[in-house]
């Protein structure tokens, strides 16, 4: 099995709160600046989770005194000069300015990690990108025997992965969050899981690929999934738009 892309893509929208707490936000304090949580509907990020992102990087050291991180829109008419950052700090806010390459950097303190200020951006939220690239875990491959392998072993590499960016990214493959899907390589076979009350078959793009998202109902279930032997399987990286098409299909 080819092993994850190391570039990946931990969306600002995943560290922001989801619709499930957002009636808790409402009565949380202020932030340091005085503003509400819930003041307007800009990209927010507490610096913790900023500088839990950035040191996941595995070009990091612990103990940077900075760290440089890419931002992006998810808007291809907003360019990285549109993109304006300040760490929210009571009375004096500080300013991170992001270069026409969309680089930031990030000063890393005990001081502002005692404060724990958002880092706030002039975009609405869910619309930006943090690239760092990541170091996963190696995992063996499904063991698939005659064609046949159980469900929980196909997504067993996923399910690890997953849960090493859980580590850096509490809220990664909730709902409506970023996920990891299954990207089986066929040759052109369909992939078929045979459940009690029957069957659901998987039919190949004109790539001869099947993607495949990790359905917990099946996961406790555990039927048997049919695939070919040499099937080449990735686990990789979908935005919630992307996951949404691939369920649609």
């Amino acid at each position: 099995m080819k092993g994850p892309s190391a570039l990946l893509q931990l969306l600002l929208l995943a560290a922001l709160w989801p619709p499930a707490i957002k009636a808790q936000v409402e009565t949380e304090p202020e932030t340091l600046s005085g503003r509400p949580l819930s003041y307007s509907n800009l990209a927010r990020l507490p610096y913790r989770q900023l500088i839990k992102i950035a040191q996941s990087d595995s070009r990091s050291k612990p103990e940077a005194e900075s760290y440089r991180l890419r931002i992006q829109s998810r808007n291809s008419l907003v360019s990285s000069r549109d993109i304006e950052l300040y760490l929210d700090v009571k009375d004096a806010p500080i300013i991170l300015v992001v270069d026409y390459d969309g680089f930031v950097e990030v000063p890393h303190n005990r001081k502002l990690l005692d404060l724990n200020p958002d880092l706030v951006a002039n975009q609405p939220r869910g619309t930006l990108n943090i690239f760092v690239d990541l170091e996963l875990p190696k995992v063996d491959p499904p063991e698939i025997k005659g064609g046949k392998v159980e469900y929980r072993e196909l997504f067993r590499p996923l399910m690890t992965i997953k849960d090493e960016m859980r580590k850096v990214d509490p809220m990664f493959g909730l709902t409506g969050q970023q996920q990891f899907v299954l990207e089986v390589e066929t040759g052109g076979e369909p992939l078929k899981i045979t459940r009690e009350l029957g069957a659901r078959t998987f039919t190949p793009d004109d790539d001869g690929k099947v993607y495949m998202i990790m359905e917990s109902y099946l996961f406790e279930e555990n039927p048997i999934v049919s695939i070919p032997d040499d099937a080449k399987i990735q686990v990789l990286p979908k935005s919630p738009q992307e996951i949404e098409e691939i369920r649609s299909k």
